[in-house]
């Protein structure tokens, strides 16, 4: 056993440096998650010796409950990477019902003083510099026991370290509101989609439906911007290093976790590791069970705050958990799992899941804020467009905001059927203005409020918003469409090219976003363009039939317009109102475009609303027709 105040041991060709915590192979650093080199600290200061499982527990997790079974797999991944240097699973013995034994050969060593200098960055992972010895060839040797003088070398580093040490202490004096915890510099993280230690894993639901919730339970962290679910979930299965993904979504932080169910155990291994230069800053594993999420997320999601440091987090608001119902949380998980997916068996699967969650927990407001969103989906994709849907997504709205008054979730799609249906265009900015209160790093929320300013014209607001949703959600398709939009409705016609450009570089596959190009084009004059990408954005809705029929008729654009409206009319169901009458301007129609815009508002379309915006209907200005069918919207004339 040696003392346990010695700061340096070696056994075999490693050197433990327990003060700094780190573990050296020869003259490489081994990648050693924090836990993994207080146990092996602990166990070489008892070299030869039993330590128990119970001493280990105090010792390492002192202050926190930590069952045995992770105490365990801990053990593990240390004998794991001490066989990858080529040491025996024998080093770390088991001494059954009792705890483990280093066998290891164990001395320690003085102060480095003698072998390099050690200049350190204090970070939660630490940056050294060593500077070795001169090769002892170099010099004549000098006798045991006897100093010799001091080399230039070794004054010039005394006096090197004596200006650090003077300049440090005149920076603390002077100088200490400019001090910098490396911690606070943390302004955005991404919780990259869980993943397996088994390549055939079946497993995928669940592990994005833990990735949903650790996301949905960081993003009580107000002070950082948590990117979501929908800007992650396109790297589910990749092969990407998630720093090169942090990177994609220009995040300061990712949190990298594996999994390997073994029947209902769910052990998890988490790594918060910093973007820019890829070093692990925390490393932990957790013991979960396959049905108690709500239990894991909050100890893994407690634990990557504490890793994060207390600046980051507003523990009041964090500490809170939404339900403590698991069976209702579990149900929760599984509807946004199915909510994600947007065709309508998922839509209808999810709306019976956050109606299961409700049920189970009448007091769960985040299940009926879903439930409401995922029902008002079914308006909004016109799946389900009768009115008494967005009657009761309104009923479940109410009470999700009397049980949680500001539910930012709640308050997004409050302002969207506000702003969509109802036509109340200031109660709707209102909601989405306490939503962005609530949550300000939602880049849905600005998205919407950016679509409001749209439609009532307001396009500079409007631009800001968007440019701020895809400054937090940077690989968000959505966000930078709806720019391009904004650009298009202001008639500034290259920059909103450019902007569809840059939405497409990310998908190309999204048909509206073709759609909203081939706008742009028409007006512009470049009318052929303009038909191929309606054909284009056809052929992604799955109308290839019609695409081929209009790609048949692309040499004349008017003809190409014509055909597309004559197939329309005859099968309305096909499109909305609002895409007859903005291509019915194509034509000169004025009376066809007036009709169409007539027939949208008495549906109560949701894009009705984009009447005054819209660049194809300046045209229509002159008509009393439109200017009172904007007035029925309550939308400015000019």
């Amino acid at each position: 056993m040696i003392n346990g105040d010695s700061c340096l041991r070696e056994f075999g060709r490693f050197r433990l440096d327990v003060k700094k915590r780190v573990l050296w192979y020869e003259s490489e650093p081994v990648n050693l998650p924090l836990k993994e080199i207080e146990l092996l600290s602990v166990l070489t200061e008892n070299s030869g010796q039993v330590v128990t499982k119970d001493e280990l527990l105090d010792r390492v997790w002192a202050d926190t409950f930590v069952e045995e079974s992770n105490l365990s797999r801990h053990i593990y991944l240390l004998r794991k990477t001490l066989k990858e240097y080529g040491e025996g699973e024998d080093l770390i013995q088991t001494v059954p019902r009792r705890g483990y034994r280093f066998t290891g050969q164990v001395s320690a060593t003085e102060t480095e003083t003698t072998e390099a200098i050690v200049l350190e960055r204090r970070t939660s992972t630490t940056t050294r510099i060593e500077i070795d010895q001169d090769d002892a060839s170099a010099a004549p040797a000098q006798p045991v026991g006897v100093p010799g003088p001091p080399s230039r070398r070794a004054i010039g580093l005394i006096f090197a370290c004596t200006l650090i040490f003077i300049g440090a202490a005149l920076a603390f004096v002077y100088w200490p509101s400019q001090a910098i915890d490396s911690k606070s510099e943390i302004k955005s993280i991404a919780v990259l989609p869980v993943r397996s230690f088994a390549q055939d894993s079946d497993d995928e639901e669940l592990r994005l439906r833990i990735t949903d919730a650790l996301i949905t339970r960081l993003g009580g962290m107000s002070r950082v911007a948590v990117r979501p679910t929908s800007a992650v979930l396109p790297f589910a299965g990749s092969s990407i290093d998630g720093v090169e993904i942090g990177k994609k979504l220009r995040v300061d932080v990712v949190i990298d976790s594996y999994i390997q169910r073994e029947g209902d155990r769910l052990p998890v291994t988490v790594q918060v590791i910093r973007v820019a230069n890829g070093d692990q800053m925390w490393s932990e594993q957790f013991d979960g069970q396959a049905d108690q999420i709500l239990r894991l997320q909050d100890s893994i999601s407690a634990e990557v705050a504490r890793s994060l440091g207390s600046g980051t987090v507003d523990r009041k608001a964090f500490d809170k958990r939404p339900t403590e119902n698991p069976e209702s949380y579990e149900a929760y998980l599984k509807a946004r799992y199915f909510a994600t997916k947007r065709d309508e068996t998922s839509l209808r699967k999810a709306i019976a899941l956050f109606t299961q969650a409700k049920e189970l927990d009448p007091t769960f407001s985040e299940a009926y804020s879903g439930l409401a969103d995922t029902i008002h989906l079914l308006f909004n994709y016109s799946i389900d467009v009768r009115p008494e849907i967005v009657v009761q997504a309104k009923q479940e709205l109410a009470k999700a905001i009397e049980l949680k008054p500001d539910s930012a979730d709640a308050l997004v799609t409050l302002g969207t059927i506000q702003m969509g249906y109802d036509w109340d265009w200031k109660a709707a900015e209102e909601s989405l203005k306490r939503a962005i209160d609530a949550a300000p790093n939602s880049s849905l929320a600005r998205m919407r409020l950016g679509a409001l300013f749209v439609r009532t014209r307001r396009f500079e607001e409007s631009q800001r918003e968007f440019a701020r949703a895809i400054e937090l959600d940077p690989l968000s398709q959505t966000a930078n469409t709806n720019l391009g939009m904004a650009l298009f409705c202001q008639k500034s016609f290259d920059a909103a090219e450019m902007q569809y450009g840059k939405a497409m570089e990310l998908d190309d596959k999204v048909g509206a976003t073709h759609w909203l190009l081939s706008r742009s084009l028409w007006q512009q004059g470049r009318k052929n363009e303009a038909v191929k990408q309606i054909v284009q954005g056809l052929t992604l809705d799955g109308n290839t039939e019609l695409a081929k029929k209009i790609e048949a008729a692309k040499g004349i654009p008017e003809n190409a317009i014509r055909l597309l409206l004559n197939e329309w009319r005859s099968n309305p169901q096909r499109t909305n109102p609002h895409n007859l009458a903005y291509l019915s301007t194509y034509l000169e129609d004025k009376e066809n475009a007036l009709r169409w815009l007539n027939v949208s508002y008495e549906e109560r379309h949701p894009w009705t609303t984009w009447a005054a915006a819209a660049p194809e209907f300046e045209s229509l200005r002159g008509e009393p027709r439109y200017k009172d069918l904007l007035d029925k919207l309550n939308l400015p004339g000019k």
